[in-house]
């Protein structure tokens, strides 16, 4: 097993700390990972993206030419992005702030309305973990026990007043993509 993940969208909507999320708590399940990020000079508004890599074997390098899953935030990421999605991969967007996208046929496709699911707990700048919950709900990349562990080890003492909430958001998400 090995999913190839770009997840892409502004600075400062939490593309970051979501792969480092995704994939500390694979990490914790025994997979081997890695996670390149990269954003613009600009970072808060400019575009942050990340990949991780998730296998059950080494990983010979974090850089992906081509993904298996594409989450994206915007629209500007997903017209960036979008052909770098291989055929028979997995488009997962916030449908909150995006247009539904159009193009392709050959993917399969999960819109979240994950900035709606933050606001809908008080926190409209945790669409991000809404998202995470998601991605591990469809990819099967960990369970919630090892994402919430996770959270709790990387989130920085300056925002662990969040977590409770974050919590809550990450279960919204993945139980609207279980059941989708």
């Amino acid at each position: 097993m090995e999913n190839r993940i770009i997840i892409a969208g502004s600075g400062g909507q939490g593309i970051l700390f979501f792969g480092k999320l995704i994939a500390y708590a694979a990490m914790l399940e025994g997979k081997e990972i890695t996670w390149f990020p990269s954003y613009g000079a600009e970072i808060r508004g400019g575009t942050a993206t990340c990949t991780v890599v998730i296998s059950d074997e080494m990983i010979g390098s974090p850089v992906i030419k081509k993904a298996d899953c594409l989450v994206v935030m915007n629209d500007a990421s997903y017209d960036k992005y979008i052909d770098r999605l291989v055929s028979g991969g997995v488009l997962l967007y916030d449908s909150s702030l995006m247009h539904t996208p159009a193009g392709r046929d050959d993917i399969e496709i999960c819109a979240v309305p994950a900035s709606d699911m933050a606001a809908e707990s008080g926190r409209t700048g945790s669409a991000n973990m809404a998202l995470a919950g998601a991605l591990a709900a469809i990819l099967k990349i960990a369970g919630p026990d090892s994402i919430f562990s996770a959270l709790d080890r990387i989130t920085p003492s300056r925002r662990k007043n969040m977590t409770e909430s974050n919590r809550e958001i990450i279960m919204k998400g993945h139980s609207f993509a279980g059941n989708t």
